[in-house]
């Protein structure tokens, strides 16, 4: 099933069964797919962006996340809509690139935090990480800054060869990134923005505890954390879904 919020397709799953069986045809296909993870933020920029807007709508699959976009749905369609971080999203794709003694690229971080999310998921058997274009600086366009270092990366990636990119840039640059890059590798098969997911698996940032994510509070266990983060989390629980429901187009 899908729904619209803001013109923008979001595709529901209601497990990771299913997700693994989708991820699967991908990676046996005979291009790259793109993977987004629209949340309450990317969704309101793309209320503000035609441009990026299209670029969402391009996504072979569009997966919820966050708790707002949850809400929203769950008040339109009177049924609960499980949401997909991309964090779990792409552990749950690390874990199936093991399982094919495939390679993964990650894509963005510091040098010193993309080191160390690859190391930690090294340990997989069967499974190559690669880490290109960490601590490249790449502008809201998905450019970076510096082009000798844009092609450097161009070059780890083709270079290793993976099937799965991992990018961590942040909203919207990944997806941007994605849509410049998505027919420069060859092997690839799947593309996927995951946000801070590199900080979480370097330790760097502790995602909330399981039952804060399983009650639809991560954003509460944030703001803890991090104060000052909440002008963006009263755009995402509030102002977000009160404009979608707002929004009678979709």
């Amino acid at each position: 099933m899908t729904s619209v919020v803001f013109g923008v397709r979001l595709d529901e799953l209601g497990s990771v069964e299913q997700l693994r069986g989708v991820a699967t045809g991908f990676l046996d296909g005979a291009r790259a797919c793109r993977i987004f993870t629209p949340n309450p933020e990317i969704l309101l920029h793309a209320r503000r962006d035609p441009g990026y807007a299209d670029l969402l709508r391009s996504a072979d699959l569009a997966l919820p996340d966050g708790t707002g976009v949850a809400i929203v749905q769950a008040l339109r369609s009177r049924r609960s809509v499980r949401r997909w971080p991309g964090v779990e999203i792409a552990a749950m794709l690390l874990r199936l690139a093991a399982e094919r003694a495939e390679t993964v690229a990650l894509v963005g971080g510091s040098s010193d935090v993309a080191e160390r999310a690859a190391t930690r998921w090294r340990a997989l058997p069967g499974l190559k990480v690669v880490v290109a274009g960490a601590g490249v600086s790449i502008d809201e366009d998905g450019i970076a800054r510096s082009m000798a270092r844009e092609d450097e990366t161009v070059d780890v990636i083709r270079s290793a060869a993976p099937t799965i990119v991992l990018v961590g840039l942040g909203a919207p640059k990944q997806e941007r990134w994605i849509e410049r890059h998505a027919d420069a590798f060859p092997s690839v098969r799947i593309m996927i923005g995951v946000g801070g997911a590199f900080d979480m698996w370097a330790g760097s940032r502790r995602r909330a505890p399981r039952a804060f994510r399983t009650l639809g509070l991560e954003w509460l266990w944030r703001l803890a954390l991090e104060p000052r983060r909440l002008p963006r989390i009263l755009r995402a629980t509030v102002v977000f879904p009160i404009l979608a429901l707002l929004d009678r187009a979709g």
